[in-house]
């Protein structure tokens, strides 16, 4: 039985950490510029409180209003073509007012899940329903399609997985390459995501480097990704592909450290100008930074890196999923 069926099973603070999850997809930080792939789609969030209400009455009073929009988008929805067909007729005649309601986010999930726990989930209504949340929930949704007859037995089987625990954790190949080795490091202590859940995989594209006395600037392409683990499925939450002429100072050691600068392309019309400007004199590395930025093969190192670093957590998954599409894992890192 669904712990959302009973009071008495799960308490109002726990349903409220459901809620979060879907927080928990979205791009890289906005400090990550370059050129981003589509993340998956994110919850959306709260108006800004407006001046001479309490934090507390605008968040109810923006709650409310959303409520009453999904409650009106949703009766649209139900509304034709006909009572006899099938509910997937009702979604594609109403598509606009479905899409409605997915970019409520978690309002969305909190107002139809209270649906179902009081009940309001009968025949089509709970079809509908259930589809919504289905899309919401992504591969948060712990029931297997086929496994279930009803809305209703969907939402008695719904226990929705929560993202695992991963730790930060070096996972690339120690090489005799100082500067493969300083963009690497670099490269994560700017773009590595802080949150517990979550994975920073990079995958460096070198073009060259220029040595002046002790200071070092490589220039990299790098493709850095987000994931997560939920349940048997790791999941691809944002990236970016990120052009940048970084540079560090050579120790005793003889190793980079010490970043002192990182210089990444910019975004829209600037960005080829952009790679032009920090490359300076090496015009040979800046068009080949451009004319080769969609066709270096980022991704097999990635998947390599990314497959290292879950053998070194001990974690086999049997899914990799994106946006788009879920697949096996073996799929994943064996395809282009």
């Amino acid at each position: 039985m669904n712990p959302l069926l009973s009071p008495l099973r799960k308490s109002t603070a726990v349903f409220c950490a459901l809620l979060a999850l879907m927080a928990c997809a979205g791009i890289l930080a906005a400090c990550r510029s370059g050129s981003p792939e589509k993340p998956a789609s994110a919850a959306g969030s709260l108006p800004a409180v407006s001046e001479g209400k309490t934090g507390e009455e605008d968040s109810f009073s923006s709650r409310s209003a959303a409520q009453e929009s999904i409650k009106a988008d949703l009766e649209t929805i139900l509304s034709s073509p006909l009572s006899g067909s099938a509910p997937n007729d009702y979604i594609r005649a109403h598509r606009q007012e479905y899409e409605n309601i997915l970019k409520k986010g978690d309002t969305a999930l909190t107002y139809l899940l209270a649906e179902f726990k009081s009940g309001r989930s009968d025949g089509l209504r709970g079809e509908i329903m259930k589809a919504i949340c289905i899309d919401l929930l992504g591969d948060r949704n712990n029931v297997p399609e086929g496994s279930f007859q009803t809305a209703r037995e969907w939402y008695e089987k719904l226990d929705p997985y929560e993202p695992v625990s991963l730790p930060k954790k070096e996972y690339w190949e120690t090489t005799n390459d100082r500067n493969l080795d300083f963009v690497y490091t670099t490269a994560m202590d700017r773009y590595a995501s802080q949150k517990d859940d979550t994975v920073t995989i990079a995958a460096p594209v070198l073009y060259g480097s220029e040595t002046q006395g002790t200071t070092v600037t490589v220039f990299a392409t790098v493709l850095v990704k987000d994931f997560q683990v939920l349940g048997d499925t790791v999941t691809n939450t944002g990236g970016a592909v990120i052009p940048a002429a970084i540079t560090g100072t050579v120790g005793s050691d003889g190793k980079i450290s010490a970043c002192t600068a990182y210089t990444q392309a910019k975004d829209g019309s600037y960005w080829a100008p952009s790679i032009r400007e920090f490359c300076g004199t090496h015009h040979d590395v800046a068009e080949k930074m451009i004319s080769r930025y969609s066709r270096e093969d980022y991704e097999t190192l990635l998947k390599k890196n990314l497959q290292a670093y879950l053998k070194s957590v001990d974690i086999s998954p049997k899914y990799y999923s994106d946006s788009v599409e879920k697949i096996s894992f073996a799929d994943y890192l064996s395809g282009d």
